[in-house]
């Protein structure tokens, strides 16, 4: 059943029309004057189903109607009816937004079958307006789930490296467009010096809930130090880090670490890899050791374990820490990715370079070959044993 508001100066026509409409149980309200009508359309217009307005009458005409009806709500079917040599009239209230328009007299047939249409295209307007509401909402619910996931890393990013007697630090980090997960970071532990970097295989908000839990993890790490921490525990720290992702997150998402920790007397460094990819040691003299990954991604697998890779330093060496944004940097997808061999070629090249300037170049470097197009996060720490 329908609630059809029908609005005629001619009253014979009214009462045929309701007659007609009554028969398929439709609720009809009429007036013989327009003004009436149309004040009782802003009053009731949420619950009228479809306006039936003679084209010409007194007060408002069909066409002042139409144009104030669909003002008030645009969805609304509104069916113009026409006398003879009115067909003019009746096509430039179709192109005005009118359903359709029907000549007098009307016939039942033609009367009903335009009132159902009218109804069924007015509530499919409504549901793609309440679609289109909600995909906004969707959307902009979406966007600030982005945009405080975006916060949240930014806000996890060291503010500056620290300044530790012996060593010299410099970082270059770059976002993508889609929140990602890389994360760095740099810490005097007391005789050590910790460092990391790792990258959530997820972006968005996902990406910073995970960056979030790794994070508060190894900042843990000092207090660990100071209730016992020793060398021979280093692959036990990833190890609980494994299991900590393994308890709180989804299985198709993983992260890549490579946790260090060097003796500030001695300079022995010491490296556990979770399936990050191979990072570098450049020594002064150009030769270069490949700190390769000892076990798994972590958050995967649950009989994980890892081993400690131990190498000594000397004066000049320079540790490179990176994530796969920057060797897989490319200008479109079909192209060529940057490389590892090309980024470890650049930082031999430049190992006499002070080291904050060969961050610059190479960033610049990868940024001037991808045309500056990313499409993951890229960070790239160097760490340099000085001279002193």
């Amino acid at each position: 059943m329908s609630k059809i508001l029908v609005i005629d100066d001619e009253r014979t026509i009214l009462d045929n029309i309701k007659f007609v409409l009554e028969l398929d149980n439709n609720e009809v309200i009429t007036f013989s004057k327009s003004e009436e009508g149309f004040e009782f359309f802003k009053n009731n217009y949420t619950t009228i189903d479809v306006v039936l307005t003679d084209m010409k009458m007194p007060d408002l005409s069909g066409m002042e109607m139409l144009r104030e009806i669909k003002k008030i709500m645009p969805e609304m079917g509104v069916i113009i009816l026409t006398g003879h040599g009115d067909l003019e009239n009746a096509i430039q209230a179709m192109k005005e937004g009118a359903f359709e328009y029907l000549k007098k007299p009307v016939t039942a047939d033609n009367l009903t079958i335009a009132i159902n249409n009218a109804v069924n295209k007015k509530n499919l307007l409504l549901e793609n307006a309440r679609i289109h509401r909600e995909l906004l909402e969707h959307k902009n619910y979406l966007q600030g789930l982005h945009d405080s996931a975006e916060k949240i890393l930014i806000n996890m990013l060291p503010k500056k490296l620290p300044s530790i007697c012996g060593f010299n630090f410099a970082v270059e980090y770059k976002s993508c467009e889609s929140v990602g997960g890389d994360m760095y970071d740099v810490a005097d532990i007391g005789d050590y010096l910790c460092f990391y970097v790792f990258d959530v295989s997820s972006h968005g908000i996902l990406a910073s809930v995970i960056s979030t839990i790794i994070k508060s993890f190894l900042q843990n790490i000092e207090y660990n130090y100071q209730q016992g921490i020793n060398k021979r525990r280093f692959p036990e720290i990833v190890l609980d880090l494994n299991m900590v992702l393994l308890s709180n997150t989804a299985q198709n998402v993983f992260a890549t670490l490579l946790l260090g920790f060097i003796d500030k007397e001695t300079k022995i460094i010491y490296t556990v890899s979770a399936g990050h990819i191979t990072q570098y040691i450049v020594r002064i003299d150009g030769s270069h050791i490949p700190l390769e990954s000892t076990g798994p991604i972590l958050g995967v697998f649950e009989d994980a374990t890892y081993s400690c890779c131990v190498n000594q330093l000397c004066p000049g060496d320079k540790i490179w820490l990176f994530t796969d944004g920057l060797v897989e940097a490319t200008p479109t997808e079909d192209t060529p990715v940057f490389g590892e061999d090309s980024l470890l070629s650049l930082l031999k090249e430049n190992k006499d370079t002070p080291l904050p300037n060969i961050v610059k170049k190479t960033v610049q470097t990868v940024k001037d070959y991808s045309k500056n197009t990313f499409f993951d996060d890229i960070t790239l720490l160097g760490i340099e044993v000085s001279n002193k």
